[in-house]
């Protein structure tokens, strides 16, 4: 129905109103608020409790002949084996105090050295799957006593890959942090906002009690 004025034009129709901006979802927003943050800390935890666990267990498992004695068989462990690995594992879980205290330019270079410490760990965990009886060459000579002692087998366990799987998601941690840290919050914004509102409150308080005494704060 077309509406008329008053001298018998025909009246504009009441412009529609413009669409809210689209809230902006997906995975771009989850990474650059707060849950980014979120996910990033939980991961260096996760890649760093692999990593921890899996050192101590039994890596390799090695048998060393030197006739006419018995065979000698032994496990060498992740420390044994691959000395590497607690230590980076512990870079990695640092981060879970580095990521949230630093800002900018200082968080992007620890998610640097986070993903650098997960490279290290898969290559530690790679050389020990590839090559079992050179991983435990310095274990044998310590059995036997023998500088000339070699492994005559070798078996690896499937603890390194589970450090591989902790090196991944350590990686994957430091290229989130790299590339999407811009918007997560620091612990200094947090703390600066408690201070300022413990100064308001004081200052309102003080206020009030100049009225208690009979002042007006406002001359």
């Amino acid at each position: 129905m077309i509406v008329s004025d008053s001298v018998g034009h025909p009246a504009a129709s009441p412009a529609a109103p413009s669409p809210a901006p689209a809230r902006r979802v997906g995975l771009a927003a989850t990474l650059t608020g707060r849950r980014g943050l979120v996910i990033a800390v939980s991961g260096c935890v996760l890649a760093a409790a692999l990593g921890l666990v899996a050192a101590g267990r039994g890596w390799v498992s090695f048998t060393v002949a030197e006739p006419p004695l018995p065979s000698l068989r032994k496990t060498a462990s992740g420390h044994a084996v691959a000395g590497a690995v607690m230590p980076l594992a512990l870079v990695v879980l640092a981060g879970v105090v580095v990521l949230p205290a630093t800002r900018k330019l200082g968080r992007r270079l620890a998610g640097a050295v986070i993903a650098l410490a997960g490279i290290v760990l898969v290559v530690e965990a790679i050389d020990v799957l590839a090559s079992p009886r050179q991983a435990v060459a310095a274990e044998a000579v310590k059995l036997t006593g023998n500088t000339g002692a070699r492994a005559a087998s070798a078996t690896a366990a499937g603890w390194p890959w589970l450090v591989v799987v902790a090196g991944v998601l350590a990686v994957a941690v430091g290229v989130l942090t790299v590339g999407w840290s811009r918007g997560w919050p620091a612990m200094g914004r947090r703390y600066d906002a408690s201070g300022s509102a413990g100064r308001d409150k004081a200052a309102e308080a003080s206020m009030w009690e100049r009225f208690d005494r009979g002042d007006d704060p406002t001359i």
